[in-house]
């Protein structure tokens, strides 16, 4: 009996969600430094509080090279969803206009380098990006590590959007 082939998902569409709603919205321990933020790490798995174990990890890594992130949610309400499989599951970043041929980088070098990826591994991952206008676009990606450049290149190309 053959495996379950992998069935791709790549989409790039319109998103509600904009950067003035999510500093609105902020928890108060972000009031302070929302402005400032380039990246959130938003809640994963259409849920309002929980984030793919590992979201430390990865915060960690995009702030230790040189991006100002965030998780979005205080520290009381953090809550770890734990998905097993052999999937790498990042979750939903935010990303601000200004911070995305940064963030591209930095964000591949985290799934090649730090977590090991293989060109055959699994990855879903979604993107929202907040192009210069105010208005936001998601980029949404599941398949192999492999093909996931394009998803990361259709989120550079709203660093050149006007």
């Amino acid at each position: 009996m053959a495996g379950l082939e992998l069935q791709e998902r790549f989409e790039v569409s319109s998103s509600g969600i904009t950067f003035e709603q999510l500093a609105k919205d902020a928890p108060e321990e972000l009031a302070n430094s929302i402005n400032e933020t380039g990246v959130f790490i938003l809640p994963s798995h259409e849920t309002k509080d929980s984030f793919y174990t590992g979201s430390l990890d990865t915060l960690d890594y995009l702030n230790d090279n040189g991006l100002k992130a965030d998780i979005y949610t205080n520290d009381e309400d953090y809550k770890e969803l734990g998905l097993h499989a052999a999937d790498i599951w990042l979750g939903t970043f935010f990303v601000k206009n200004i911070v995305i041929p940064v963030f591209c980088g930095v964000i591949a070098s985290y799934i090649y380098e730090k977590l090991k990826a293989k060109k055959d591994d699994k990855i879903s991952v979604k993107f929202i990006v907040e192009k210069k206008d105010g208005k936001s676009s998601a980029v949404s990606f599941d398949g192999k590590v492999e093909e996931m450049e394009k998803a990361l290149n259709a989120v550079k190309v709203f660093s050149n959007d006007d």
